[in-house]
């Protein structure tokens, strides 16, 4: 990865995310785009002053946007360039990032305020809809470089994308790579339990094997020797939120779209309800 694009929205917390753009930056020695839209919204009713409040929320944003960058560290300050757009902010950031020529979206989390939250309401569901470049939200500030990941993996091309985003955007930190599968028959009360042990066993086994065939299939040798696989069975989202909080990982790694079969899918709305309340930075990925 190469050029980062992080989206600033000029809240508080807007220190947090340049914070972490800029370590990433650093460390991949990629260039790094700040950009603030003003949403259009602001001067549409008032024609005979829109070009001097343009111009006046321009000017500021431009200030603010500078004393971010000027306030890192002085070991992180990558290659950096300011953007101020007036549009839509989703539209926005996805024309910018096409411009640039970028590699990833970086945003922060979601606020309450109706006029200044940058990604109030369905903004990121907007970006997660028509960007097709893999999305990084970073849930507070940052400790450290990531050093433990959880990827969520259901053999979809999305789950594959995730994956490979997180390799190139984490080179050296270990993988807990978590597959999701429905337990067979549990709602059979004339199997016994020892009966379930085994089709459950068997059904582990069978999509061992699945994944290690996958992850040879699009993963080089170097990749997977950092990549552990579990393997859990029961609903997607309580299973995901048992990861989080067996392992602690600072980046959780999604996919957007699932694939039907016979594992559990990965599907949008899991994305999202993450997105919604992170348990630490989120990367999803089409």
């Amino acid at each position: 990865m190469k050029t980062l694009l992080v989206a600033v929205d000029l809240e508080p917390d807007s220190v947090f995310v340049v914070k972490r753009a800029a370590e990433l930056a650093v460390r991949l020695k990629a260039s790094l785009h700040l950009v603030h839209v003003i949403n259009d919204a602001l001067t549409l009713y008032e024609p005979l002053v829109e070009i001097s409040v343009r111009h006046r929320l321009k000017q500021a944003a431009d200030m603010a946007l500078n004393k971010l960058f000027d306030g890192l560290p002085g070991g992180l300050k990558p290659t950096s360039t300011c953007h101020v757009m007036l549009g839509k902010p989703d539209k926005a950031v996805i024309k910018k990032a096409g411009e640039i020529g970028a590699d990833l979206v970086i945003v922060g989390r979601h606020h309450q305020d109706p006029v200044q939250d940058f990604f109030m309401g369905t903004t990121a569901e907007r970006l997660l809809r028509h960007c097709a470049l893999p999305l990084l939200m970073v849930s507070g500030e940052s400790a450290g470089p990531y050093r433990q990941l959880v990827a969520a993996t259901d053999f979809s091309r999305s789950s594959h994308h995730a994956l490979q985003a997180a390799l190139a955007l984490v080179p050296t930190a270990p993988i807990r790579l978590v597959h999701v599968f429905d337990p067979p028959f549990m709602g059979f009360v004339r199997y016994s339990q020892v009966d379930i042990d085994t089709l459950m066993d068997h059904q582990k086994a069978r999509i061992e094997r699945e994944v290690k065939d996958e992850m040879a299939h699009f993963l080089a040798q170097d990749d997977q020797s950092r990549i552990t696989t579990e393997l859990m069975a029961g609903d997607i989202q309580a299973c995901l939120n048992q990861a989080v909080d067996k392992y602690r990982p600072q980046l959780l790694v999604l996919g957007t779209h699932g694939r039907q079969g016979i594992s559990r899918l990965l599907i949008g709305s899991v994305a999202m309800s993450f997105l919604s309340t992170p348990p630490c930075d989120v990367l999803v990925a089409r």
